[in-house]
């Protein structure tokens, strides 16, 4: 088809979001919607090529996929080169043995299957996937392998029918995402069914009834300035808290096909301003660019084993730029010149082979641990307690809450008297309490599962897997305590920090999004709703405030500076963000609640430890270890003892809370 510049350049407004987003730039706030707006485009353009050559008798499956093969695979397995050859730098052993399982996904186009199934609650941060962003070459990969057969049945047989058939696929598609936003977030985020949509909606620009729409000059105007709208507004309205993708994946989806559709016949303003040259030559790299950026701010954070600087973000950026102009012209362009012949297969199935192969030895080998250390006798054992945290039967539950004898803290044959209700932010104190109990006498009963808030009359936002259980087991929770005589305190602990919408959750009380106050004002009723419930029976409630949240993973950190023989940028943290969190959540409580802070416990005035000698206090970013737990333990028997006594009533703000100033939402 003939090349249109104004599309080069509707992808630089597409991949010059993603990079900056990427590069942390605060300013674009919803630059990942430009995957979506790449999406529309080459929906557009496959679906064009796939009718043309119908239409003119040229059309053969096989020089399809030689051709999609010759675009895709060579720039994709030159980058994957290059990070094989980083890794063996700066990545540990079980970050290497990660690289080549994804690099085996992204290899056979299933890298949104791979990131689906292994980026879950527990999972390293995302910065730390060099190749998380394959995700959507494979979405696009199996969108290319099925769509050519339903173009050619739709081409032969039903034709008249073409538009109301890729509508209805394209409203099918959507609809299912917008359902299962509500089950399955990553699923629609990651899966071809709720993102065809996306590409559907390019294809609907290329059918030929679609292309005989001829708009005056002031239509296709109005057509064009109105996608770009839709476009920016999208990336600078939308941002991570907005459940996406959807509806709200519309608007710039619509606007890229705006402007596509409305370049088809007239030269508008917009398409002129697409088609200035950097616009144009960026769009021409810019699945070269969108290829290396990644990596290449992955490896570059690893390497420092911090958060970048802005100064070494854009160093990044513009390092990023030179290798995706160097790629384009040495690896994807030779390839997409070659005439169409069999003969390039050699290589390259020698090059998918070689990547597997690869792969495969990294794996068989442990990630060649011979390569350097892998923490000491202290991280390891973190790592040990780390793995047997997350696969607790105390933790991990479905919608089972434990049965009796089952997930009890302290020693003795005493009845449990005390119950720890909530999610692994709860789990992350049972050896805490477990050690308060020996301290006091008394015996503790677990009841905790991953992803739940002890909030039984609240739906948490977004919904997943992990939280599809939490009203069966809150409310068997509840139901179990007030059904247990013996059980004179509940202490609730959870995520807290991230309930206020700023930590991407929200509480509510249907299906709909609240509002960022609207979530916090949801806690408060929530806490007070089961608060009244237990006192009905006597039983007393206190609210744990949330423990510090580190920056960046302290046990992957450390494991990288022992790696790579380097200081360790993890050892303390800032004290002040955690100071404020826990008074924002004293403040939101009800009178009738006593608040346990922690804060005081686990840092000083201006920092908070992470580490101390050989004691690691943390599991990962966000779960306290024994060694945390062990901390806090006196306070956690204080609180057991004296919960014979008066913990209702009117408060006093505690004097650790006094003199701090006020501000906004927890951070």
């Amino acid at each position: 088809m003939k090349y249109r510049a104004d599309i080069s350049g509707l992808r630089a407004v597409a991949v010059v979001p993603v990079v900056l987003y990427h590069a942390g730039s605060s300013a674009i706030s919803g630059g990942f919607v430009g995957v979506d707006i790449f999406f529309v485009i080459s929906g557009f353009l496959i679906t064009s090529d796939i009718i043309e050559r119908i239409d003119k008798g040229e059309f053969s499956l096989l020089d399809f996929y030689q051709r999609r093969v010759r675009r895709i695979f060579p720039a994709l397995f030159a980058m994957l080169a290059a990070c094989f050859l980083m890794a063996w730098f700066v990545l540990p052993p079980g970050e290497f043995i990660g690289l080549g399982n994804s690099a085996i996904a992204a290899t056979f186009s299933a890298a949104n299957f791979y990131f689906y199934r292994n980026t879950d609650y527990f999972t390293e941060a995302a910065t730390s996937l060099p190749l998380l962003h394959t995700w959507s070459l494979a979405v696009e990969e199996q969108f290319y392998f099925l769509w050519p057969f339903a173009v050619m049945v739709v081409t032969r047989w039903l034709r008249p029918f073409a538009l109301i058939i890729v509508a209805a696929l394209c409203v099918l598609s959507i609809y299912a995402a917008q359902h299962w936003l509500q089950s399955d977030p990553p699923f629609v985020f990651y899966m071809l069914p709720t993102r065809a949509w996306e590409l559907l909606l390019g294809g609907l620009m290329s059918l030929p009834v679609t292309k005989a729409m001829k708009p005056d000059q002031t239509i296709a105007e109005l057509l064009a300035a109105s996608g770009l709208a839709l476009i920016m507004a999208s990336l600078f309205l939308i941002d991570h808290d907005t459940p996406f993708p959807g509806i709200y994946a519309l608007a710039p989806c619509l606007g890229a096909a705006l402007i596509i559709a409305a370049g088809l016949h007239r030269e508008t303003m917009v398409s002129k301003a697409l088609s200035i040259g950097p616009a144009a030559f960026i769009g021409l790299i810019s699945y070269s660019l969108y290829l290396w950026h990644w990596p290449l701010l992955v490896f570059a954070g690893i390497y420092q084993n911090r958060e970048l600087l802005v100064s070494e973000r854009v160093a990044v950026v513009i390092a990023a730029l030179l290798v995706s102009a160097l790629s384009w012209r040495c690896v994807e362009r030779p390839f997409r010149r070659q005439a169409t012949s069999w003969k390039w297969m050699v290589p390259t199935a020698g090059t998918m082979a070689a990547a597997c192969c690869l792969s495969l030895v990294i794996i068989k080998n442990a990630g060649f641990p011979g390569r350097g250390p892998e923490g000491g006798p202290s991280v390891q054992a973190v790592r040990v307690e780390s793995a047997e945290f997350r696969a607790s039967s105390c933790l991990e539950r479905g919608a089972l809450i434990p049965k009796a004898g089952e997930c009890i803290l302290g020693s003795g044959d005493v009845a449990p008297t005390v119950v720890l209700w909530g999610d692994s932010h709860a789990a992350h104190l049972a050896s805490s309490l477990d050690e308060a109990a020996e301290m006091t006498g008394v015996r503790v009963k677990q009841i905790t599962k991953a992803g739940c808030a002890p909030f039984p009359n609240m739906k948490m936002l977004p919904p997943g897997p992990l939280r599809a259980d939490c009203p069966a087991f809150n409310s068997s929770a509840l139901q179990s305590v007030l059904a247990d005589p013996n059980i004179t305190l509940v202490i609730l602990a959870g995520r807290w920090n991230a309930y206020s919408g700023r930590g991407g959750s929200f509480l509510s009380k249907d299906e709909s999004w609240p509002s960022q106050e609207a979530s916090k004002a949801n806690f408060t009723s929530a806490i007070k709703d089961t608060a009244a419930a237990l006192a009905t029976h006597g039983i007393k409630t206190a609210v744990v405030g949330p423990a510090p949240e580190p920056p960046t993973d302290v046990l992957t950190c450390l494991i990288r500076a022992d790696f790579m023989k380097g200081d360790a940028p993890c050892s303390t943290m800032l004290a002040d963000t955690s100071w404020q969190n826990n008074r924002i959540v004293a403040d939101l409580l009800p009178p009738t609640v006593q608040f346990i802070p922690t804060i005081p416990a686990l840092c000083g005035q201006e920092e908070c430890p992470l580490k101390s000698g050989g004691d690691v206090f943390y599991l990962d970013a966000i779960h306290l270890s024994r060694a945390s737990g062990h901390i806090l333990a006196p306070l956690f028997a204080k609180v057991i003892s004296s919960s014979a006594g008066n913990l209702t009533g009117s408060r006093a703000r505690p004097r650790w809370l006094r003199g701090l100033k006020p501000h906004q939402g927890l951070q």
